[in-house]
């Protein structure tokens, strides 16, 4: 069961180009400047659809205001915490938008994000998931902690694609824009990693483009600490699963038993690292 706001739930009868899902939980430090760089976009064809996880804090009332001021967004708040996963594809489940992005509550945007990424996907067919460089800021202190780029590939060679995301992790990615109707065929689970398979899925079953200009910013609460959505320490074995029938649909035997293997390698490896540092209670 959840509860619809009566005042929030303004729709018109052309659905919008892209919608935003925002799954939040008690989101009450840093949500109102999420909503106001997301609502500063110079792209305005959109819908915004909260979903508030059972909040105990005063993210419901916060939400509310924003809410009764634009009718592009939509509040929903569940009866009870359903669960990350689970709140994440409850936002995905009510878009009606061409595009579709899902945005966290402690994140940023610049106000060409949208304009850009969506120009992106509109130029060339091919891409399903467009995203920018990004920057890491310590929402305590302010300080730009990183710099980064998920880069991309123009190649029309899936091994190259895949082993160039594979190397070029990025788990933002996760955070860009996509097309809807491409994102409806990946399965969402909850595994460490999934993240990483969900950029490697895209990449062999679509294609995906970085936009070279800062336009992100993630959000982190001070430092940050490794850890895992499933257990006390860090388990790749499921995601290795996934991974296998994804190479598998996608390539003949034996190349798909020798991309397991860099797939494998290349997890194991970041495993133990983040294992190391779990035990230790050191940050990234």
């Amino acid at each position: 069961m959840c509860f619809i706001d009566p005042n929030s739930t303004n729709t018109t009868e052309k659905p919008p180009k892209v919608s935003i899902g925002m799954p939040v939980y008690n989101g009450e430090p840093y949500i109102r400047e999420a909503l106001d760089s997301l609502l500063a976009q110079t792209f305005t064809d959109f819908e915004l659809i909260i979903s508030d996880n059972a909040s105990t804090d005063n993210t419901e009332s916060i939400c509310r205001e924003y809410a009764a001021k634009d009718p592009r967004i939509r509040y929903i708040r569940q009866a009870e915490n359903r669960g990350a996963l689970a709140n994440f594809k409850f936002v995905l489940d009510q878009a009606r938008g061409e595009y579709f992005m899902w945005a966290a509550h402690d994140d940023r945007w610049d106000s060409m994000f949208i304009e850009l990424t969506s120009h992106t996907l509109d130029n060339d067919l091919n891409v399903g998931l467009a995203f920018s460089d990004f920057i890491t800021k310590n929402l305590i202190t302010g300080a730009i902690k990183s710099y980064s780029s998920c880069g991309f590939t123009t190649s029309k060679n899936k091994i190259i694609r895949y082993l160039f995301r594979l190397v070029h992790g990025c788990s933002n990615l996760i955070y860009g824009l996509f097309r809807r109707e491409v994102l409806l065929n990946v399965p969402l689970y909850q595994f460490d990693y999934y993240d990483i398979y969900l950029t490697h899925w895209f990449e062999l079953e679509s294609g995906i483009k970085t936009v070279p200009l800062p336009l992100f910013t993630a959000g982190e609460k001070g430092t940050r600490i490794p850890y895992s959505v499933t257990n006390t320490k860090i388990d790749y074995n499921s995601f290795l699963k996934a991974e296998y029938e994804l190479l598998k649909k996608h390539f003949k035997f034996p190349l798909y038993l020798i991309m397991q293997f860099a797939a494998w390698y290349v997890v194991r490896r970041n495993t133990n690292v983040l294992n190391k540092m779990i035990s230790k209670g050191n940050v990234i």
